[in-house]
């Protein structure tokens, strides 16, 4: 968990897209809060979740991770903000080169007084604006009131944002990231290009690589029996959703039913593992992670395009067969 204290400083450039050739209009000093820190702290609360935990990388090695280097001289000395926060936009101009990247705000706030699994801290808020609101004003002239329209920031939600909390900086920092744009309007160039980040190897990511892996199972197995995968999809979700420490190498055991079906869960196991690294040995299940997967919808069995029949029970005595008679399946359900 974690919590936002309060704006210490800010800074604030327009960066464009470096195609159109845009630019960037750099800042040389902090940006003035009174009057509206209260408003932007209201948005960052209301923009982030802070349970998707992300972590600065680089192949070559942290030091080459530009966003990383700049906010770890913010955390040095708060003094280089405005030369870092430059910084920053020249780094986010650069990779801001897809067509579709819009021209924006781009801020760079300080945080103070904030709260990481109960360790108090500081954090940098890298913030990008790119769609503006129209609102009306109402101003007095010549003893009327005259109503304009004026663009500013939405005050909804955060399109592109990022806020890196000043602990485990040897890891990359834990990081919260919000990227609400259409992924396919700019091709993920925030989170990918610009602070260059992948998943905390924590429980969280831990429990969706582990209900990913499940669920590829559950698949598989449907294409040999329909019963077996909606019981199999059952026992995960019954599984998974308690929150309990889990015990990976116990999973064949607690999800098949017989020999064979465990033989495919290991190869199975064995080849994503391969694909998408190795699992920890024990695993505490986050139930807000587990929750993110459709196993837990997966436990309908669907007979033709007539019946559907629910299993609640993973135990459920399910039999299936072929009427020698009409050629036709059927299913006995023993209660």
């Amino acid at each position: 968990m974690a919590t936002i204290g309060n704006i210490k400083a800010a800074v604030v450039q327009r960066v464009g897209n470096k195609s159109n050739d845009d630019g960037v209009a750099f800042s040389d000093s902090l940006c003035q809060m009174e009057g509206v820190e209260e408003h932007l702290l209201s948005l960052i609360n209301a923009s982030f979740k802070f349970d998707d935990w992300k972590q600065f990388y680089y192949i070559d090695g942290l030091e080459m991770n530009p966003a990383y280097r700049f906010v770890t001289k913010i955390f040095e000395d708060e003094n280089n903000l405005v030369k870092q926060s430059n910084n920053l936009a020249r780094h986010l101009y650069e990779q801001s080169i897809h067509p579709n990247i819009k021209i924006g705000e781009f801020y760079v706030v300080l945080l103070d007084g904030c709260v990481i699994d109960g360790v108090v801290t500081n954090a940098v808020g890298l913030f990008k604006s790119e769609v503006m609101e129209t609102v009306l004003t109402v101003k007095m002239e010549h003893n009327h009131l005259v109503l304009s329209p004026q663009m500013g920031m939405s005050l909804k939600k955060l399109e592109k944002g990022c806020i890196i909390f000043n602990v485990e900086k040897e890891q990359g920092y834990k990081l919260a990231v919000v990227d609400n744009t259409n992924p396919k309007s700019d091709a993920h160039y925030w989170a990918d290009n610009f602070l260059h980040v992948k998943d905390c190897n924590d429980d969280y990511h831990q429990t969706v690589k582990l209900m990913d892996m499940c669920t590829g199972f559950v698949q598989q197995l449907k294409e040999q029996s329909e019963v077996d995968s909606v019981i199999a999809a059952k026992k995960t979700a019954e599984l998974l959703k308690t929150g309990e420490t889990v015990q990976v190498d116990d999973l064949a055991d607690l999800l098949c039913q017989n020999e064979e079906q465990k033989q495919a869960f290991d190869t199975y196991r064995q080849s994503f593992e391969e694909e998408h690294g190795s699992f920890a040995d024990e695993i505490s299940v986050v139930s807000k992670a587990a929750s993110r997967k459709p196993v837990s919808r997966m436990n309908v069995l669907k007979l033709g395009n007539d019946f559907e029949v629910k299993v609640l029970n993973p135990d459920a005595d399910i039999e299936s067969g072929v009427d020698e008679v009409s050629g036709k399946r059927y299913y006995t359900l023993y209660y």
